[in-house]
């Protein structure tokens, strides 16, 4: 028995390590991690948020992380804050905003949905998105 809940410690605890690896390595690259228990305090604090809505599972959704990641790099010291949400993860946001499609970019300005970008989009799209609420 002591035995076997070692095992298990051990592997919440591996797990745990993944996650806040996982967790830095996000951070560094100007994206915060966004899920059920923070959203609504991300997003009433700042005027204007991008959230990447993504799975594991979801090719688009692997191959928008790196733009979506440069793009915040370039962004995030102008006032745009840049999140990702796991849609498996935070079942009550994907109801809420009715994500049915991923990978979707939602933008939310001063606490409200101001539009979508449905898919996988190359940076110069994002930018000009960005650019758009930027400016208003």
């Amino acid at each position: 028995m002591k035995g076997e809940l070692d095992d298990m410690l051990r592997e919440i605890n591996n797990e745990l390590e993944r996650k806040a690896e996982k967790f830095e390595k996000m951070v560094e690259k100007n994206v915060i991690i966004i899920n059920e228990k923070n959203f609504d305090e991300i997003i009433s604090r700042n005027r204007l948020v991008l959230v990447d809505c993504w799975a594991s599972w979801c090719a688009p959704c692997i191959l928008y992380e790196p733009v979506f990641s440069k793009v915040a790099q370039k962004y995030s010291n102008k006032g745009v804050v840049f999140a990702r949400l796991n849609v498996d993860e935070n079942p009550a946001i994907v109801q809420r905003f009715s994500i049915m499609n991923i990978p979707i970019t939602l933008i939310i300005e001063n606490g409200e949905l101001r539009d979508t970008i449905l898919g996988a989009v190359g940076e110069e799209v994002l930018e000009e998105y960005v650019k758009k609420y930027l400016k208003s």
